[in-house]
């Protein structure tokens, strides 16, 4: 599987080198050459890939067994990690590109916890109803803010560069007249962006709602971080399951089994006791 995944990102690298043109192509359908459909039809049993390293991997692990619970079969767990890629603390996102999800699928799992549904996503993959359903926040260590207009204009604003709420923050910001903008600090992982608002580099930070959770045991006023109005409006990031799109059968009992879990307020009580904030239960 290692060799599989390695030749693929090689391929895929030696792809990017060979033009700008090239460089824009994706493909939906990985070479034949680099994987082995691997038929898992055991009828009782569904195995789910996941990433243990990730901020929500225990999460996703007693989610996976607990719809096992709900459709009543067996569940195996196949824990997946990318030695080319490090999983970035307090973040959400898997480090595969699409094509070594694609083998992945094929070859080891069924299912695949911690996919971020988009519009986006290649036509061979089929996304389930979200499980989580998160959101970004504006967050600083200063208790007499009561909104980010009281932040004096020479402290900067920390984000997590590349997320769609530091895309929205330097929309924002571009907005405004260049006399009455902060400046805007992009970090590259979450961590970093709390780390700096702790050393007082940063005056305030838009960040993942679930990351400032996790990070503070679910009660981020007790650890000393205060909530301010987002400035800006937010697009919320939701995340689900990922099955072959031949695979609609499972996809649809997987859908329903998380949607049985809202309903019961199961989902709720689990992100409660992960921390993962308390927006986070789709509705």
């Amino acid at each position: 599987m290692k060799r599989y995944l390695a030749l693929l990102l090689g391929a895929v690298l030696a792809l990017l080198c060979t033009g700008a043109a090239q460089a824009q192509r994706t493909f939906d359908i990985v070479p034949r050459d680099l994987y082995t459909d691997q038929l898992r039809q055991n009828g009782n049993s569904i195995t789910f890939c996941y990433n243990p390293d990730g901020m929500a991997g225990a999460f996703e692990k007693e989610l996976a067994e607990t719809i096992g619970s709900v459709l009543l079969v067996d569940v195996e767990l196949y824990p997946i990690n990318n030695p080319q890629v490090r999983t970035h603390p307090l973040d959400y996102r898997l480090p595969y590109i699409p094509e070594q999800i694609f083998v992945l699928l094929a070859e080891n799992c069924d299912a695949m916890l911690g996919y971020v549904l988009s519009r986006n996503a290649p036509d061979w993959v089929l996304l389930t109803r979200p499980y989580l359903s998160t959101g970004n926040v504006l967050v600083t260590r200063n208790a007499e803010l009561k909104s980010l207009a009281d932040l004096p204009l020479d402290q900067a604003i920390g984000s997590r560069s590349l997320s769609l709420s530091d895309n929205r923050l330097l929309s924002y910001l571009r907005a405004l007249p260049a006399d009455k903008r902060w400046v805007r600090q992009p970090f590259y992982d979450n961590q970093k962006v709390l780390d700096r608002l702790n050393d007082g580099r940063v005056g305030a930070a838009v960040i993942w709602e679930p990351a400032l959770y996790f990070a503070t045991a679910g009660d981020p006023e007790a650890a000393g971080y205060h909530l301010l109005p987002l400035a800006f409006p937010d697009r919320r990031t939701d995340i689900g399951i990922v099955t072959r799109s031949n695979n609609t059968y499972l996809n649809g009992i997987l859908g329903e089994a998380i949607g049985e879990l809202i309903s019961d307020g199961t989902l709720a009580e689990m992100v409660d006791r992960y921390h993962l904030g308390p927006t986070s239960v789709p509705q």
